[in-house]
């Protein structure tokens, strides 16, 4: 058969179609984008969360910076810490020496004697109204070891203004007001005893006109000026009148009772010094100086 040149140009042309075809599916290559990226380096480490929508792209330079250690970005957050206090408790204070039954401070460190302990439940039980004081010491002759401060010398008699005593005299002086005083009051004025006014307690200082230590430098005497009794009526200390009898009698009593108890009972016609009180004292003597 003569083909015509129309059919032979037909037939090449669809031979190149289908060889054309086939060439196309071997060599076809995946759609890429044009634009070239940023190779990540190798030494870096790759971004753990995507890029967000809208947040601002990292600058190259910002990009090769190295990222700080987790370890110094926590320390740096955090402020810096605090030097805990020490935190101080109730036991953890200094105890602070006191009284054998808390009734005042007491700076000596050494344990109260035993015959002071019985003293002041003596006290007690007289119904002294005291209270311990630190010790006295003034000079090497002058002073008290274990001193109390008296305001009441029980049974309602007040001690005005307070004495600083040691505890024997204390209770010396209660016993005497409680079982001398307070009886002939009643005897001669039929009234108790309010107050007992003293002008002298602890003082150091000498006997007037000697060389010798008072016993007032040793918290042992007291010096009593009036006597206030309960109906208002005060009774000093002096030499009463000619015609004073019941004053006489009263004064003349007390003193004469104190001598039983103390070792010197000083007062009214004595000497001058002594001429407006009783002066009372433990003084050790071998006989009693009552005068």
């Amino acid at each position: 058969m003569r083909k015509t040149p129309l059919a032979a140009l037909a037939a090449l042309t669809v031979g190149g179609s289908l060889l054309a075809g086939c060439v196309a599916t071997d060599v076809l290559i995946p759609y890429a984008d044009p634009t070239p990226t940023a190779a990540i380096p190798v030494s870096e480490p790759i971004p753990a969360t995507p890029l967000q929508m809208g947040q601002p792209a990292m600058t190259a330079q910002a990009s090769m910076a190295p990222a700080m250690p987790p370890a110094q970005s926590a320390q740096a957050s955090q402020p810096a810490p605090q030097v805990a206090q020490p935190v101080q408790t109730a036991w953890a204070f200094p105890s602070v020496p006191r009284s054998v039954f808390g009734k005042g401070e007491r700076d000596a460190g050494n344990a109260m004697p035993a015959e002071e302990v019985q003293c002041r439940k003596r006290l007690q039980r007289l119904g002294v109204k005291y209270r311990d004081i630190p010790r006295i010491r003034d000079s090497a002759s002058c002073g008290i070891d274990w001193p109390v401060e008296v305001t009441s010398l029980g049974h309602g008699i007040k001690m005005a203004p307070a004495a600083k005593l040691n505890c024997a005299m204390a209770e010396e002086a209660a016993r005497w007001a409680q079982k001398d005083l307070a009886p002939a009051a009643r005897t001669r004025y039929l009234s108790g005893v309010a107050e007992i006014r003293q002008m002298s307690s602890y003082s150091c200082r000498k006997i007037a006109g000697s060389r010798s230590m008072s016993e007032h430098s040793k918290g042992n005497a007291l010096d009593i000026g009036a006597i206030k009794l309960r109906n208002g009526r005060v009774i000093d200390v002096h030499k009463p009148g000619l015609f004073a009898f019941r004053e006489r009698s009263f004064l003349h009593r007390v003193r004469g009772e104190a001598c039983g108890r103390f070792g010197t009972v000083l007062g009214p016609g004595y000497n001058r010094d002594h001429a407006d009180h009783f002066h009372l004292d433990l003084k050790e003597r071998r006989n009693v100086a009552c005068h």
